[in-house]
């Protein structure tokens, strides 16, 4: 998914989207507006000292959006989804990672050092991002510029996880890697890869593993210039006989039955 910047201080602005009749659709003060989401509504998750706790650690992973980073309420669905997978017998796997941001929030916000018997996989290059990956629709969408915003660290993201051995980093570039997850059964799959290829690869190959119950979150779902990723994951729910919730994060949610 893309990054943004926000307040989480009440915003005084008024908003209209009229309809034809003259009615508008939503009308501010805004609560919250970043990361492609504004709305009024109740957004008081960012002041629970938690996830507070939680976000701060991942935000602190060395990436390199600045120091404005605010994608709160991305990192919060993932904390909130796997704090209800955590309930589920099975590791956990996340394909592209990046610095950390979301794997690290979340490792502190369901306290993943007292879960020993399971094991969170993160698979990314840890390098770069693998262009060469993409088809000719995706470049054609603009996601080649990714090759030079994403310059990820070996070193950085081991440093981050080094006070959890539970945590087993997998450095590669996706399909290759997938064999090393060694999961035999998987409650919480996590799809960041920005890419079709890798994430078809990797839905297929651990779908499987899914224990009944698992939630699956694609960070890239409804974002406009993903829409090739979107396509290919409903086409993969719709073959299971399920769809994909489209949420307005910008990200996508499926459980397995």
């Amino acid at each position: 998914g893309q990054l943004g910047a926000m307040s989480t201080d009440r915003i005084d602005v008024t908003l209209t989207f009229p309809l034809p009749d003259g009615r508008a659709l939503v009308k501010g003060p805004l609560t919250y507006n970043t990361d492609g989401l504004a709305t009024k509504h109740n957004a008081d998750f960012v002041r629970d000292p938690l996830f507070a706790a939680a976000y701060g650690l991942g935000a602190s992973t060395g990436h390199q959006y600045g120091p404005n980073l605010h994608v709160e309420w991305r990192v919060y669905t993932a904390c909130w989804i796997a704090s209800n997978a955590i309930r589920l017998p099975g590791d956990f796997v996340e394909c592209g990672v990046a610095t950390g941001i979301i794997s690290r929030a979340i490792t502190h916000y369901v306290g993943w050092e007292r879960f020993g018997d399971r094991t969170f996989w993160l698979l990314d290059t840890f390098d770069r991002y693998p262009a060469e990956q993409l088809n000719a629709q995706e470049r054609q969408a603009g996601l080649g510029r990714l090759e030079n915003e994403y310059h990820n660290s070996l070193d950085g993201i081991r440093k981050t996880f080094a006070d959890y051995p539970n945590v087993r980093i997998i450095p590669g570039m996706i399909p290759s890697t997938l064999d090393e997850v060694k999961a035999e059964k998987i409650a919480y799959l996590h799809l960041d890869c920005n890419a079709v290829t890798p994430e078809r690869a990797a839905i297929e190959r651990f779908w499987p593993r899914l224990v009944s119950g698992a939630w699956i979150l694609f960070d890239d779902y409804g974002w406009t210039e993903c829409i090739n990723q979107k396509v290919a994951m409903d086409q993969f729910a719709a073959a299971h006989g399920l769809s994909i919730f489209s949420m307005p994060t910008g990200q996508g949610i499926l459980i397995k039955p």
